[in-house]
């Protein structure tokens, strides 16, 4: 079990690392391809669309052909993008290598989740997926420094270098480690129309929600989008094969519920670190790298307590933990947003600890909650719902902020308007993790 958790820790790692790095290189980036902040934009944009709508047709796959097979297929083809995009000469072909990455983590992410699922015992599940919560925010902490690092002083190419690198590690270990192969519905199959109607859907609907501010057309892209996602539906519903098992959100409420809760989470936390990062630097007068050592406090926090909330959430209910959890960071938010109203950076400091105590709290017992409430058969859905939510609810709380920094106010500079959106973009995330605790606590047994 101990070398099966330590590849998929490495499987974890990768993303948030590569993602979080990434960041630190763009204005190198747009300086030698005269690309555009735009053009930044959508290499961001185009991985997570890609491995958004990636994720469910892989688990699929995965029941299908094997969750092996396939994690050896998505963590190879990653680490060969990562190799090719060390020789990358133009911001079109860095986009075109960033969506195909997110093809393959898209790949990685969904079967990662279902062998690990299948390969611990249910009352050491918990702790697992704990330590791959840690090794998340291990990577999302380690990002802006070591790359920051990497680009200062041997450039930005140095960052994939590495990155394949880790990624050869992985596949090596992944080879030594994973012995057995679990295949759930052989005689199964992918409907082209159920496929077709879901990457529509899904595409449409990110792209609405992320261009909803800049573009007249978003609102249409997400009717459209959501249109067929609802066709999608029924379709599934009348399948004997479906790709997307619908009856099971109705029929199974912990999953579902669980499953809103994840992507309510995601919608108030993902932003928050864009929102401070902006706040320190522009308001207070921090530079980058005191801003850096500050928004550790909460991973630093996720890195240390995720896999121990992990561990007691097998001895104990997991729903009381994801509830409370949801609670906390509702209230670390809250209470951040009082402090860059007063502009206190002792409440700053204090409500980031509390957030990374919340997120603590939630994410390592929730996915717990999902991965275990469904049927063997059911796994490599389940493990794809998770990440769906995840990338969903990641732009989601993108969109929010660029509505809400967009709000401005006759008579105030950019800076007050900063200042004030900050502020308005914590209490809304601070809103939705407390609304968020009805569905993270919707078992009868944590009554």
């Amino acid at each position: 079990m101990k070398s099966v958790l330590y590849t998929m820790m490495i499987a974890a790692f990768l993303n948030p690392f590569v993602s979080s790095s990434l960041t630190m290189s763009f204005p190198d980036m747009m300086q030698e391809f005269g690309a555009t902040t735009n053009d930044m934009a959508w290499v961001v944009e185009s991985f997570l669309l890609c491995c958004t709508v990636a994720v469910i047709p892989a688990g699929k796959l995965a029941d299908i052909y094997g969750k092996r097979k396939l994690f050896y297929i998505g963590s190879i083809v990653f680490t060969m993008i990562s190799g090719f995009m060390c020789f990358v000469g133009s911001v079109e072909m860095l986009t075109v290598y960033r969506a195909l990455q997110g093809i393959a983590l898209g790949v990685v992410y969904t079967t990662s989740m279902s062998i690990l699922t299948l390969s611990v015992p249910l009352e050491r599940r918990g702790y697992a997926f704990g330590m791959i919560g840690g090794m998340v925010y291990l990577g999302l902490s380690l990002g802006p420094a070591v790359g920051g690092f990497l680009n200062y002083y041997y450039g930005w190419r140095s960052i994939f270098v590495f990155t394949t690198l880790v990624g050869v590690v992985a596949n090596v270990m992944a080879f030594r480690s994973l012995h057995e192969e679990w295949v759930h519905t052989p005689d199964g199959s992918i409907s082209t129309r159920s496929l077709l109607l879901y990457a529509l859907g899904i595409s449409a609907v990110m792209i609405g929600i992320t261009e909803w501010v800049r573009f007249w057309w978003s609102a249409y892209a997400v009717g459209a989008g959501m249109l067929a996602l609802c066709l999608l539906g029924y379709v599934e519903w009348n399948s004997k094969d479906p790709l997307i098992p619908v009856r099971m959100f109705l029929s199974n409420i912990v999953f579902t519920m669980s499953s809103i809760a994840a992507m309510m989470n995601f919608s108030a936390t993902f932003g928050v670190g864009f929102v401070l990062s902006l706040f320190l630097q522009m308001i207070m007068g921090f530079d980058s790298r005191m801003t850096g050592l500050i928004l550790c406090i909460q991973t630093g926090i996720m890195v240390f307590l995720a896999p121990r909330m992990g561990a007691l959430s097998d001895r104990y209910n997991p729903v009381v933990f994801a509830r409370w959890g949801m609670v906390l960071i509702g209230i670390g938010l809250l209470s951040m947003a009082y402090g860059t109203f007063t502009e206190s950076m002792t409440i700053i400091m204090v409500s980031l600890a509390v957030v990374g105590i919340g997120v603590s709290c939630f994410a390592p017992p929730n996915n717990n909650l999902i991965m275990s409430s469904v049927p063997k058969e059911y796994i490599g859905f389940a493990s794809s719902t998770i990440s769906t939510v995840r990338l969903l609810g990641q732009t989601m709380s993108m969109a929010l902020i660029g509505v809400i920094l967009a709000y401005t106010i006759e008579g105030r500079t950019a800076l007050q308007m900063m200042e004030y959106n900050s502020t308005i973009a914590l209490v809304v995330f601070g809103i939705i993790c407390l609304v968020g605790a009805i569905p993270a606590g919707w078992n009868k047994k944590s009554i």
